[in-house]
């Protein structure tokens, strides 16, 4: 290696009397090379990141709303081989994201040991920290948005909830509503916040509009989840890696060697992954470097407590940014096409109307009311924003048909359009003017809107 790096300098240096040729070939080898990641610095990487170290990690511990470092953990930085402490000023420091510049860093920190988690930032080079968000309850998990602004997860009382802000200051915005914890993954390209809860990977726009399930397949339950940059999901799932693609419906395993892997996982080139993995249970994540392919990845940290969260620092495309098109109305206005497009078996024709539930203040389920379900299976319903909402399809005699399992929400001035009920991402509605609207344009209003009690 030290060899090509001399033969490009010398090619340079004698380059008027050499033919462009071989410079050519050999800037073209030195980019393979730095491609594959074979140019490196002394000690790893040839690229800077930033990892969180902690003696103890549990990585479901937030979506059963407990602690995921019960011990403490420090953000360490390391570049050129050298590893410093990022914030050597605070007890506990943790979920590191690097802006889009690449200068500027936002984690999770205590101050004390006592103190809840509260939002930071502070330049990468070094300096002092700016508390971002001051609570009394634990925020965690922080991400930039487009426009200066920012997403974290805060806890409730119905759990972690997803808030965004923007960095000098103001009014928060709740993006997530209902029970349970909903904890911040990645923000994508298209703007959409990328979030787990419970089983499922979850996407919601900035404004906390557009609610809904990554892939709804119910399948085995994920976490860490990252974009890459051909736009697949990769995620931890039972200690081993998983993707969605746009290609399919559910989720694809990833070929790796033996262990246990921890997301989230950083994307050094299309081809090879900064990742938090152990060779066997007993011992504790080290950073390596794998290629995809190869047998065995490279052990690039192994320390001896706990290495997670990896995050380069390097610049990134910022995401688009989401132009809000909530309307200045009561409640939200909710337009299913046909119920009986669905994964569910209904028999076509046996809905008569549609349930809707919400959960109390108290946190106990209540009826909002009924509407009407047309012959193609269609309705049109206007329930209160911001509250947690399930639907439930009743025959003709009364009896339920299928019900919603879980809670969702939508927005004050929301509308929003189903293909069906639990239809899943791969359908597309049919070209046909639901009767609902042919018989009204008006929704069926099944509440006041002073609030659910």
């Amino acid at each position: 290696m030290f060899q090509l790096l001399r033969m490009c300098a010398e090619v340079t240096y004698n380059s008027r009397s050499m033919g462009p040729g071989i410079l050519f070939r050999l800037a073209a080898w030195v980019a393979i090379l730095i491609g594959c990641g074979a140019l490196r610095a002394q000690g790893g990487l040839a690229a800077s990141y930033i990892y969180t170290e902690a003696s103890l990690y549990d990585s479901a511990a937030t979506l059963k709303s407990g602690e995921r470092f019960p011990a403490g953990a420090a953000l360490q930085l390391v570049a050129a081989g050298r590893k410093r402490a990022l914030a050597p000023g605070f007890a506990a420091s943790a979920d590191a994201t690097v802006s889009f510049d690449a200068q500027r860093v936002l984690f999770s920190g205590k101050q004390k040991p006592g103190d809840p988690w509260q939002i930071w930032e502070l330049p990468v080079a070094g300096g002092a920290a700016r508390r971002i968000v001051l609570s009394k309850e634990d925020a965690i998990t922080p991400f930039y948005l487009p426009g200066e602004r920012i997403v974290y997860s805060r806890r409730t009382p119905a759990g972690f909830q997803l808030v965004s802000v923007a960095l000098d200051g103001g009014a928060p915005l709740q993006l997530t509503y209902g029970p349970g914890n909903r904890v911040a993954c990645d923000v994508l390209r298209d703007g959409r916040v990328l979030f787990e809860a419970d089983h499922e990977l979850f996407t919601v726009y900035s404004d906390g509009s557009g609610v809904e399930s990554y892939r709804c397949d119910h399948g085995p339950r994920r976490r860490g989840a990252r974009e890459l940059a051909s736009g697949d999901i990769l995620f931890e799932t039972g200690g081993r890696l998983a993707r969605f693609t746009s290609a399919r419906a559910v989720q694809l395993p990833v070929s790796l060697p033996k262990g246990e892997y921890a997301g989230p996982v950083a994307e050094l080139s299309p081809t090879a992954w900064l990742v938090s993995y152990r060779p066997a249970a007993t011992a504790p994540f080290g950073l390596y470097n794998w290629r995809l392919g190869e047998a065995l990845p490279e052990k690039l940290l192994a320390p001896s407590a706990q290495a997670v969260q990896p995050v380069l620092v390097q610049p990134r495309p910022v995401p688009k940014r989401f132009p809000s098109a909530l309307g200045d109305r009561q409640g939200a206005n909710l337009l299913c096409l046909n119920v009986y497009t669905s994964k569910l078996p209904i028999a076509q024709g046996s809905v008569a109307k549609v349930r809707v539930w919400a959960r109390s203040d108290g946190g106990s389920p209540t009826i909002l009311g009924e509407a009407p379900v047309e012959k193609d299976g269609s309705f049109f319903v206007n329930p209160p924003s911001e509250t947690a909402i399930r639907f439930e399809l009743l025959d003709r005699s009364g009896k339920v048909a299928a019900t919603e399992k879980g809670w969702f929400w939508a927005r004050r001035g929301e509308q929003r359009v189903c293909v069906g009920c639990h239809a899943g991402p791969e359908r597309s509605p049919e070209n046909a003017v639901p009767q609902v609207l042919l018989r009204s344009t008006e929704p069926v209003k099944l509440i006041s809107h002073g609030g659910v009690k």
